[in-house]
């Protein structure tokens, strides 16, 4: 047998000596890494931005509003007087109180949008209502007109949206948004007084009964626009558009009608658009408090729908709705907090 070189025992030795070591330290490597590992992503998800934040912002204001609608002598709209009777609430002034929340989300396939929730609440103070009838086409030979109060009308609504920023330039982006909205009117006549009265003279004056009657709309549909906003470290000037799909209906209470049922006199169905323009400014004092003034107008119509009426004794019947028109014009003063 040939003799075994001399290296050979010390490579055995070096490797059988490294043995116990080597196999430890590979376990704590192991186990340390496996101690670490969910503290650094606990770490990290603490640096991370949180998931979202909610902006909330509350203020009061004030909005001056109009609606009007008619309807003709029948269903076609052909036959006899195309505006038989025409309804006008002239500058109804409410008292609004407003609140909105948005959601600002940082985290998932949404981060970079807006989700957001307004709501309004006005009542009103004053306002004039002028109810006329005619005889002839195009608002022609009117045969009856009174005037009355709108005091303690009522208005409200409510909308639900997401918006999503395009950044322009350091300091301006385009926002363009989408929402759910709902909005109504609940519209009231009182302290009724006859102007106009051809057939019977002798009713002209205060009206004989006490007037109360109502008229509640409600606006449910959809809006697209797009907000341009100009922002310094403090400051924000912003210039905003919508284009509203909507369906009218209403329901009306005419308190003095003996011929007509009550508490539903009549309804009103239509479809409709409208448009939506607000300016406002925003002045930050602290990144979570800040103060804001807008204004807005909103102008929206409808096309010619259906009004259907019920009468006393059970019986129904009806007429072409022409249009209802709603046009406001408002501002507000708020208060913003970040959380």
């Amino acid at each position: 047998m040939a003799a075994v070189p001399r290296w050979v025992f010390i490579h055995h030795r070096i490797v059988n000596a490294m043995k116990p070591v080597r196999q430890p330290n590979i376990l704590i490597l192991l186990t340390a890494a496996a101690a670490v590992a969910p503290l650094s992503a606990h770490a990290a998800y603490l640096a991370a931005p949180a998931p979202f934040d909610v902006t909330i912002q509350t203020g009061m204001g004030s909005d001056t509003g109009s609606l009007q609608w008619s309807i003709a002598a029948d269903p076609s709209g052909q036959d006899g007087p195309n505006v038989l009777s025409e309804l006008t609430y002239r500058d109804v002034k409410f008292s609004v109180f407003n609140a909105s929340a948005d959601i600002n989300i940082h985290r998932g396939w949404l981060a970079g949008s807006t989700v957001f929730m307004t709501y309004r609440k006005g009542d009103a103070s004053s306002g004039e209502v002028q109810d006329s009838d005619y005889a002839g086409n195009n608002r022609t030979q009117e045969y009856s007109r009174s005037y009355s109060s709108a005091e303690d009308s009522s208005m409200g609504a409510f909308e639900f949206g997401i918006r999503h920023p395009v950044h322009l330039t350091e300091s301006s982006r385009l926002v363009p948004a989408v929402a759910f909205a709902h909005h109504y009117q609940n519209m009231l006549m009182t302290d009724g007084k006859q102007v106009v009265d051809t057939h019977n003279p002798a009713n002209l004056g205060e009206f004989r009964g006490t007037l109360k009657s109502s008229y509640n709309t409600e606006w449910n549909g959809l809006w697209a626009g797009f907000t341009w906003e100009y922002h310094t470290r403090r400051q924000q000037l912003s210039l905003g558009i919508k284009h509203y799909w909507l369906d009218y209906t209403a329901e009306a209470d005419w308190n003095l009608r003996s011929d007509f049922a009550h508490p539903k006199s009549f309804e009103h169905w239509a479809t409709g658009t409208g448009t939506g323009f607000d300016v406002s400014y925003q002045y930050r004092f602290s990144r979570t408090f800040s103060l804001s003034m807008a204004w807005y107008l909103i102008d929206w119509g409808t096309g010619a729908g259906t009004d259907k009426v019920y009468f006393a004794g059970g019986s129904t019947g009806g007429s072409q709705l022409n249009e209802v028109t709603w046009e406001s014009t408002g501002y507000n003063l708020g208060l913003q907090l970040l959380f």
